[in-house]
């Protein structure tokens, strides 16, 4: 019961908006801890290797692109509601077409939208969660997401390890629905059970989109003062030189930079762990999605103690040692190709380089102002889904020279420079833990459009 009130209690205590969000967050989950687990096996069964797998990547960050550079006007033109359902249908779209027709040059197209849709909700997450919620309970809010996210990827994870064992087994294997030549579905048996395993999984996120469509938007008065806009078209270009100026300057830039190290390093070696471990190590896939399954368990665990341990002893302390503390796990997952050590260390590397999400998240929303919190957010995850393509096409072109075992050594110094500048940058003097805020009164005041681009 207890464990049960740490979710309920703070649950009820949100606003009706935050509660429909996690609740449609939390059944996409389901289909996105399957896609985690098995994904990449998928396309590995259809026989595209790991230099494809990081070409889709980068494809996928130019439809990010595509989502995040205008997102700051489409959420003023027609709000957080309609960008969620805009972004779903996307998303899901893009993902059945990938499961039916999954011929390069499709792959290549869908993975543009699906760039996008990610991008999107990305974008508006951190934002729209710190409009519906105050300063003192925003680092519990995030905590409380990232763990029902978790905990309902655990579902998915599972779910997508068991399945495909189960198409496969000798029970099901000779069934008319593996064997039978059905126009859309996979050849071979191992691809068609990952196939069948995605779209029934998938099936079951198409209820998300019923509590964003419950979603109340908050009208948006024009006040007598602030100017008409006569072209739309310089509002947007307008909006765009914003987004450019933010992300290079101030804290949004250091943050940029920030995500910018992290993305690299973790591009480098998580798309193809599952590879490492399923294809390279020999864990089946039912224990892959256990093992998943387990880690989910540990990072919503993670996201709950981390509002408590940022109170304690601050955010940036919080963020700078526990993803140095994780770095060594990285480092045992690569040098020691041992089943039982790479698991272990997986698990405690996830657990530790995921705790400072949440204060993460609630740090940089309370270090700009209300008007540049989307914008600072899209240039804030932009940075990281670019890094991070990159360094999953260099990983790509890595495990199919040096072997699995390379990226992740390699990402070690990335991960250890990231943390490091992010000390150098917020850890120093009166730099500590939110102090480099304006009180938010001040933070959140309107600034003029003539002002801004003079602001220091």
């Amino acid at each position: 019961m207890g464990m049960l009130s740490s979710f309920v209690d703070p649950f009820r205590a949100l606003s009706r908006n935050a509660q429909l969000y996690l609740i449609s967050n939390s059944i996409q989950a389901i289909t996105a801890g399957a896609l985690l687990v098995i994904y990449t096996l998928y396309l590995t069964a259809l026989g595209y290797d790991a230099s494809f797998i990081g070409l889709l990547a980068v494809v996928g960050v130019i439809g990010g692109g595509l989502g995040i550079v205008p997102s700051q006007w489409l959420v003023n033109r027609f709000g957080w509601r309609t960008m969620l359902i805009w972004s779903d249908m996307i998303g899901g779209v893009a993902i059945f077409l990938q499961l039916i027709l999954p011929t390069p040059p499709l792959l290549i197209l869908t993975s543009i939208g699906l760039g996008a849709s990610v991008a999107i909700v990305l974008v508006i997450n951190a934002p729209f969660l710190a409009a519906n919620s105050t300063t003192r309970d925003r680092t519990a809010l995030y905590g409380l997401n990232n763990a029902l996210q978790f905990l309902a990827s655990i579902l998915g994870s599972v779910l997508g390890g068991a399945l495909p064992a189960l198409f496969t087994s000798s029970a099901m294997s000779e069934s008319w629905l593996l064997q039978a030549h059905i126009p859309l579905l996979a050849t071979s048996l191992q691809a068609r059970a990952y196939q069948l395993t995605l779209l029934i999984l998938g099936a079951l996120a198409i209820p998300s989109i019923i509590p964003v469509f419950l979603i109340r938007e908050a009208q948006r008065e024009r006040t007598a003062s602030e100017p008409r806009v006569a072209h739309p078209w310089r509002e947007r270009l307008d909006s765009w030189r914003i987004q450019i100026y933010v992300g290079v300057r101030g804290v949004i830039g250091r943050f940029s930079l920030f995500q910018a190290l992290l993305g690299v390093g973790a591009g480098l070696w998580f798309p193809y762990f599952n590879l490492y471990v399923v294809k390279h190590l020999g864990l089946s896939t039912f224990l892959y999605g256990l093992l998943t399954a387990t880690a989910t368990v540990l990072l919503a665990v993670a996201s709950l103690i981390a509002a408590p341990l940022s109170e304690r002893f601050g955010k940036v302390p919080v963020i700078v040692i526990c993803h140095l503390c994780a770095l060594p796990f990285l480092v045992l997952m690569g040098a020691i190709p041992v089943l039982p050590v790479v698991c272990l260390a997986y698990l405690i590397r996830s657990t530790l380089a995921n705790i400072p999400g949440p204060p993460l998240q609630s740090f940089l929303m309370e270090a700009v102002p209300e008007r540049e919190r989307v914008i600072a957010n899209g240039v804030y995850n932009v940075s990281w889904q670019a890094a991070w393509a990159l360094g999953a096409f260099a990983g790509g072109l890595i495990v199919n020279t040096l072997g699995y075992q390379a990226p992740m050594l390699i990402a070690v110094p990335w991960y250890g420079g990231a943390a490091l500048l992010f000390a150098w940058f917020f850890w120093r003097g009166r730099q500590r833990v939110g102090e480099i805020e304006k009180p938010q009164a001040e933070a959140d005041a309107p600034l003029p459009a003539s002002e801004f681009f003079r602001r220091d």
